[in-house]
C-alpha cells in the first residue's frame, strides 16, 4: 500500500493539509475508510467504501482517489463503474417489469425501481453483473436469492423472484419499500426516544425469524433498515449473512482468519477482531443494540471522529462503550443504562440470549422512556436526541 503522506502530496490541494477543522476531519476520515479498505478485497472495497462514507459523497471520492492513486491510476473503482454502466435498466430488465427510476447502485449493480405489468404493483429489481465480478460476488448474491426465499416476516422484505439474463447480470424481484434510513427519518422527523425504541422491535422480531433458520445477517446498520410511509420500519440486505446450518452452512466459507465482515462503526466486538466466522446471533443483537443507542443519543458508544480504522477497532474491541446516561439523554440509575451495559457488552455470552429475550427487553424500556416523558417536562428536550 502507497505511503498516505505521500498520496497526499500528489493528489493536489483537496488532499493537502488545511488548518479549517472540517476539511481536516474528512481528511481523517478518509485516511481510515482508506487504510482499512486497503486490506480488503477488490470486489468488497466499493461496498464498503460506500457504507463507511453513508451519504457524504465529497468523502467518498476522497477515498476513491486516494484508492486510485494507491494503485496507480487503475483501481477496482474504475472497472466497477464499467460493469454498471454495462447493466442498462432498460434493456437488462427480466420480462414482465417496466422501469420508472434508479433507486440506488454500487460497485457492481444497480437498483431499479419498476411496476410488475402483470399486478401493476411497485417492485425493487436488483441486478447485480455477478460474472465479471468474480466468484465471490457470484456466490454471495446467490447466497442471499435463497435466504430472501425461505424468510417471512412483516419487518422483512419479500423476495418475488429471482434468476440470471443473458449478459451475466443476476436479478432480484423484492418488495419496493417506500420509505428511508431510520437514522435520517428519525432526525428529519419529530420521533420521541421511545418510538425510536419501539420502531426497532419488529426488527429484533425479524432476527429472531432469521436465527430460527440458522441465518446471521452480520450487517445491522441504520442504512439496512427503512421505514415506510406508515412508520413501520423493515430490516433489509443479507448480502453478507452467513448460515450456520442446513443445505446452506456457511460455517466453513473461505472467510480468511482476521478478515472483517460488516460496517465498521456498527461491527461487534468479535466482528472487530477478525473473528466474524465465529460470530454467531449473538453478534446481531449487538450491533442492533448500537443502532438503538445511536437513535436515541444521535452518537455511537464509541468516540469514532478523527480516529484511525485501527483505532477504531481497538475500541470496539477493548474501550467500554459510553453509558447511556454520560450523554445526557437519561438520568443516572434509568433503566435504558441497564439495558445497554448489557446489550454492548464485549462478552456475547453477557448479552441478550435470543432476539425474542432482546424484543421483549426493548419493549419493557419503550414503557419506561414513556413514563420518563410524562413524569418530567423537560424530558421532551432531554429525550428527543440532539439533530432534530
Amino acid at each position: 500500500m502507497t505511503d498516505f503522506g505521500t498520496i497526499t502530496q500528489v493528489k493536489g490541494s483537496e488532499l493537502s493539509p488545511t488548518s479549517d477543522p472540517a476539511k481536516s476531519n474528512r481528511l481523517r476520515r478518509a485516511r481510515a475508510i482508506f487504510t482499512c479498505a486497503c486490506d480488503m478485497p477488490a470486489d468488497e472495497r466499493v461496498m464498503f467504501v460506500e457504507d463507511s462514507c453513508g451519504g457524504d459523497l465529497a468523502l467518498q471520492e476522497l477515498v476513491r482517489s486516494l484508492l486510485r492513486a494507491d494503485e496507480g491510476g487503475v483501481s477496482a473503482w474504475d472497472c466497477a463503474g464499467v460493469e454498471v454502466a454495462s447493466i442498462s435498466p432498460v434493456f437488462s430488465l427480466p420480462s414482465g417489469y417496466a422501469p420508472i427510476r434508479e433507486l440506488g447502485r454500487g460497485g457492481a449493480g444497480v437498483v431499479q425501481l419498476c411496476r410488475e405489468t402483470e399486478s401493476g404493483e411497485l417492485v425493487a429489481v436488483k441486478l447485480v453483473h455477478v460474472e465479471s465480478s468474480g466468484r465471490g460476488a457470484a456466490s454471495r448474491f446467490r447466497r442471499e436469492w435463497r435466504l430472501l426465499a425461505r424468510l417471512r416476516h412483516p419487518a422483512l422484505v419479500a423476495l418475488r423472484s429471482a434468476g440470471t439474463l443473458d449478459g451475466g447480470c443476476s436479478y432480484l424481484v423484492m418488495d419496493y419499500i417506500d420509505g428511508q434510513d431510520i437514522r435520517k427519518h428519525c432526525r428529519e422527523q419529530i420521533v420521541p426516544a421511545h418510538r425510536r425504541i419501539e420502531m426497532l422491535v419488529p426488527i429484533a422480531e425479524a432476527l429472531a425469524v432469521a436465527h430460527s433458520h440458522g441465518i446471521i445477517h452480520r450487517d445491522l446498520k441504520p442504512g439496512n433498515i427503512l421505514v415506510e410511509r406508515n412508520g413501520d420500519a423493515r430490516l433489509i440486505d443479507f448480502g453478507a449473512a452467513r448460515v450456520l446450518d442446513g443445505d446452506l452452512n456457511t460455517r466453513q466459507e473461505n472467510t480468511l482468519t482476521g478478515q472483517i465482515i460488516g460496517t465498521l462503526s456498527y461491527l461487534s466486538p468479535e466482528q472487530a477482531a477478525g473473528n466474524s466466522r465465529h460470530a454467531d446471533h449473538r453478534s446481531d443483537l449487538y450491533q442492533l443494540a448500537v443502532v438503538a443507542y445511536e437513535l436515541l443519543a444521535n452518537k455511537l458508544p464509541y468516540d469514532m471522529d478523527g480516529h484511525t480504522s485501527a483505532e477504531i477497532l481497538r475500541a470496539i474491541i477493548a474501550e467500554p462503550s459510553m453509558p447511556l446516561d454520560a450523554t445526557g439523554i437519561v438520568e443516572a440509575g434509568h433503566p435504558a443504562v441497564a439495558f445497554f451495559e448489557r446489550a454492548l457488552s464485549k462478552e456475547p455470552e453477557l448479552r441478550f440470549s435470543s432476539a425474542t429475550e432482546m424484543a421483549d427487553a426493548m419493549l419493557a424500556l419503550v414503557e419506561t422512556l414513556k413514563t420518563s416523558r410524562s413524569q418530567d417536562a423537560r424530558s421532551d428536550d432531554r429525550l428527543v436526541p440532539a439533530g432534530n
